[in-house]
C-alpha cells in the first residue's frame, strides 16, 4: 500500500512540475485570446500577435503648415470637480479643461514635506492629498490653506528606505501601493488604516477602481484584482515579465462602458480584459520576435483611450487600434516624450525633437507640426525650458508646462504660440491640475501652488 501511494506522489509531483497547459506555471505569452484566464489554457502558437511597431522607417522631424480640408472643431472644456486618481479619469485622458481663470497665484502654502521628489496627487472634498518619500501621506484643505491630515503607516525598520507611492482615492477611502510589497486602505475620515496586506513583491503600476475592485500589477508583470472592502485577492494574472528595469511602469486603463481593462506592462505587452467574466478579449506583443533574449528596454507612456480609439506611445513609435478588436488602425513613426492627448478628431504629441504634432485620429495622417520654440523671441526660454512636466488643453489651447516652471500655449488649430510666462520660480513637481476652477501643482520645494 505504502508503495501504491509513493507512486501515485511521484506521477502528481511529475505532472505539475511540467505543467505547461493550466497557464501556473509559466508566463501568458502564449494564452489564447478567447479563453478566459480562471480556465485551462492551451498553448498555440498562432496565437501569439506581434505588432511591429519599431519601423525601420527615420523619425519624423518636419515643421509642416495645416492641410485642415474643412473646419477646424475641437471638442468643448470640460469642467473637472473630482481628480481621485493619477490622470485624472479611467481612460487616462482628458480633452479639454475648462478653467476661468487668468493665471494669476492666489496663494501658495508652506513646505508640505521635505521631499523635493515628484509627487503623485489626488483630490477628496477639496482636499489635496500627496506623499513624500518616506510614505507619509498628507492631506491639505484648500478651503482652510492648512494640512488637516498626516499619516505613515510604516514602522521603524522600514523608516530609512525610500518609498515609491501611487494610490487611488474612493469616496472616504485612499487605497495605497509601495515598491514594498504592501497594499493598505486608509479612511481619510477617521485617519486609521482598515485593512493592510503584503504580497510580497515590489508594486509598480498606477491603480485603478472600479465596482468595488482595484486593479494593480507588480513589477513582474502580474495583475491583482483586490476586493476593496477586505484587501483579500479575487483573482491574479500573469503576464511576461522583464528583468530589465526601466523608468516606465507598468499602465493600466479602462474602459468602463464595456467593462475592459487595458493593461500595458514592462515586457511590451498589451492586454485587454474583461473584468467581470475574467475573459481575455485579445493580446498585442510590441517587441520584436526575432529577438529571443531579454535585451532590450521595452520604453512607453501611459495608454490613453477615447471611443473606440486606443493610442499607444513608445519610444519609437504612435499608433491607433481599436480598443474593441485589438487591430491596428495606423501607425506613425516618431519619439514623443509625454502621454498624448485626445481631443475630438484630433492626436496631439510632442516629440524629443521638440516638436509639437497633430494627427488626424482616423488615419493617422499629420495634420500639422511646428517646433515649440520657433515663435518665442526669448531664446533662453529654449535653453532654460528643460524637460516637460505635464502636457494639458486647456481652454482651447495646448498648455505645456516645463520642471522648471514655463508656460507655453499654443493654437490647437496650427501650433502657433499664444502665450509664454514663467509661472513658478521654483519648478513644477507634480501633475498640473485643473479643479473647481482653480489651476494647482506642486513645485520643486514641496509647495502647493494655487491659481485662479
Amino acid at each position: 500500500m505504502k508503495k501504491l501511494l509513493l507512486v501515485f506522489l511521484t506521477i502528481l509531483l511529475i505532472s505539475c512540475s511540467f505543467d505547461n497547459k493550466t497557464g501556473i506555471w509559466k508566463d501568458a505569452t502564449d494564452i489564447p485570446v478567447d479563453n478566459q484566464i480562471t480556465k485551462t489554457i492551451t498553448e498555440n502558437e498562432n496565437n501569439r500577435r506581434y505588432e511591429d511597431i519599431f519601423l525601420q522607417n527615420k523619425t519624423f522631424s518636419e515643421e509642416k503648415k495645416p492641410t485642415f480640408e474643412t473646419n477646424f472643431v475641437i471638442s468643448n472644456p470640460i469642467k473637472i470637480s473630482n481628480w481621485n486618481e493619477q490622470y485624472g479619469t479611467p481612460s487616462n485622458n482628458i480633452s479639454n479643461f475648462f478653467y476661468n481663470g487668468k493665471k494669476n497665484l492666489l496663494s501658495k502654502s508652506s513646505k508640505l514635506s521635505k521631499s523635493d521628489s515628484y509627487k503623485k496627487i489626488v483630490f477628496y472634498k477639496n482636499n489635496l492629498i500627496s506623499h513624500d518619500h518616506k510614505g507619509t501621506i498628507f492631506m491639505y484643505s484648500l478651503d482652510l490653506n492648512k494640512k488637516i491630515l498626516k499619516y505613515n503607516f510604516y514602522k521603524k525598520n522600514f523608516k530609512d528606505l525610500r518609498k515609491e507611492i501611487s494610490f487611488v482615492v474612493n469616496k472616504n477611502f485612499l487605497y495605497v501601493t509601495d515598491n514594498l510589497g504592501y497594499l493598505y486602505a486608509l479612511n481619510l475620515d477617521s485617519n486609521s488604516i482598515i485593512w493592510a496586506k503584503n504580497y510580497g513583491i515590489p508594486f509598480r503600476s498606477n491603480l485603478k477602481f472600479v465596482n468595488n475592485q482595484l486593479f494593480v500589477a507588480n513589477q513582474d508583470n502580474v495583475i491583482y484584482s483586490i476586493n476593496a472592502k477586505t484587501g483579500d485577492k479575487n483573482w491574479q494574472f500573469a503576464t511576461s515579465l522583464t528583468f530589465l528595469k526601466s523608468d516606465f511602469e507598468n499602465n493600466f486603463a479602462l474602459d468602463t462602458k464595456r467593462n475592459n481593462l487595458f493593461f500595458l506592462n514592462t515586457s511590451g505587452e498589451l492586454y485587454s480584459i474583461n473584468y467581470l467574466t475574467q475573459k481575455i478579449n485579445w493580446v498585442l506583443n510590441f517587441k520584436n520576435p526575432s529577438v529571443t533574449a531579454d535585451t532590450e528596454l521595452f520604453l512607453g507612456h501611459p495608454l490613453v483611450i477615447r471611443s473606440d480609439n486606443l493610442i499607444i506611445s513608445t519610444e519609437k513609435a504612435i499608433a491607433n487600434y481599436n480598443s474593441l478588436t485589438g487591430i491596428k488602425n495606423w501607425n506613425f513613426t516618431a519619439d514623443p516624450i509625454y502621454k498624448p492627448i485626445i481631443n475630438s478628431n484630433y492626436v496631439y504629441v510632442i516629440l524629443k525633437n521638440n516638436l509639437l504634432i497633430c494627427l488626424d485620429i482616423i488615419k493617422g495622417e499629420i495634420l500639422w507640426s511646428k517646433n515649440i520654440f520657433t515663435s518665442i523671441e526669448n531664446q533662453k526660454v529654449e535653453e532654460k525650458f528643460q524637460l516637460v512636466a505635464d502636457f494639458k488643453i486647456v481652454n482651447n489651447e495646448i498648455n505645456i508646462f516645463s520642471n522648471n516652471g514655463y508656460l507655453l500655449s499654443f493654437n490647437p488649430a496650427n501650433g502657433d504660440l499664444i502665450s509664454e510666462n514663467k509661472i513658478s520660480k521654483k519648478g513644477i513637481s507634480s501633475e498640473v491640475i485643473f479643479l473647481n476652477n482653480k489651476m494647482l501643482f506642486i513645485d520643486n520645494l514641496s509647495k502647493l501652488f494655487k491659481f485662479n
